[in-house]
């Protein structure tokens, strides 16, 4: 990633390690607890989709595509 030259940022002392960055939110966020209503979409070769909604009446959309092994209670979704 390229240096942005004459950047006014300076992280405190612990943060200036990129690692810590990556591992400190894993530990210390809180996650909110969405209530989601969830659809069950069969396929014709026997498997099946679960889809999760939540919402508050709005029109917009944005869809959130997990891993393979992942799912909606997994949290990095």
């Amino acid at each position: 990633m390229p240096v942005i030259p004459g950047s006014s940022y300076k992280p405190s002392f612990l943060f200036r390690f990129r690692h810590i960055n990556t591992i400190y939110p894993s530990f210390f966020r809180s996650f909110p607890d969405f209530p989601y209503k969830r659809e069950r979409i069969f396929t014709p070769d026997g498997d099946f989709l679960d889809l999760d909604w939540t919402g508050n009446g709005s029109d917009r959309l944005i869809i959130v595509l997990h891993g393979l092994e992942g799912s909606a209670q997994r949290p990095y979704v």
